[in-house]
């Protein structure tokens, strides 16, 4: 089944559901009118609608979908993640701390797997755990695993998906109390925050030009936020 959410802006968020499965839906774009159809397949890739309806969506909270597992974002309290993530965290901690702990962490456990890049399908969902036993992962891996180990700590993260430059990329936008929405996270000068873009990071090896491409916001360009 091909569950579509089309949200206030008019995006389209696809999810593919195998008989019988579950899946969260977030609000990611928060309050407003949604509009949801579901198609069952019928062969290959036709699809017919089953049904259709529009949402009204009033959150109690704008930081909900954006605390909480879905497709793309999947983890439980049981995971591996979810452990790690807590026994990074010390009691003293701020968020800050905790952004940069589990940035570093990311960073230097994590290999970028050239030969998964290369052969990566439509439509791929990230496995975190998978990604910390084999130390590798593409640009949606960091990025998610990112995601579940901060969202794990009650810190509001999303996991954007769109392109760096002309390359479909992956990265993540973290909520800082008391600062609000950092969209350049991890180091900051007294001045400026670096954008946190696991990937990047993990690959340049301290190179001053590609630390300058990721703190420019205009590299970036947001398709889905997740």
């Amino acid at each position: 089944m091909n569950i579509q959410l089309t949200a206030p802006s008019g995006v389209v968020y696809s999810y593919f559901l195998e008989p019988d499965e579950q899946t969260v839906l977030p609000f990611s774009e928060g309050s407003g009118e949604y509009l949801i159809t579901c198609y069952q397949q019928v062969d290959g890739n036709q699809y017919a609608a089953l049904y259709t309806e529009t949402l009204t969506i009033k959150l109690q909270n704008e930081f909900l979908p954006f605390l909480y597992p879905n497709q793309y974002v999947d983890f439980s309290s049981k995971s591996k993640t979810c452990k790690l993530a807590a026994s990074l965290v010390k009691e003293d901690m701020t968020d800050i701390d905790i952004l940069k702990t589990f940035y570093t962490y990311v960073t230097s456990h994590i290999s970028y797997d050239y030969d998964k890049a290369d052969s990566v399908e439509a439509g791929y969902l990230p496995d975190v755990d998978d990604t910390l036993s084999t130390g590798t992962g593409i640009c949606f891996d960091y990025a998610a695993l990112t995601t579940a180990m901060l969202r794990s700590q009650d810190i509001p993260c999303k996991l954007q998906i769109g392109y760096s430059g002309d390359v479909k990329h992956a990265w993540i936008d973290v909520y800082i109390r008391g600062r609000g929405w950092v969209t350049k996270a991890v180091s900051f000068d007294g001045d400026t925050w670096k954008l946190m873009d696991p990937t990047f990071d993990a690959n340049s090896d301290g190179d001053e030009a590609i630390q300058e491409y990721i703190g420019d916001e205009s590299n970036y360009t947001v398709q889905f936020t997740r």
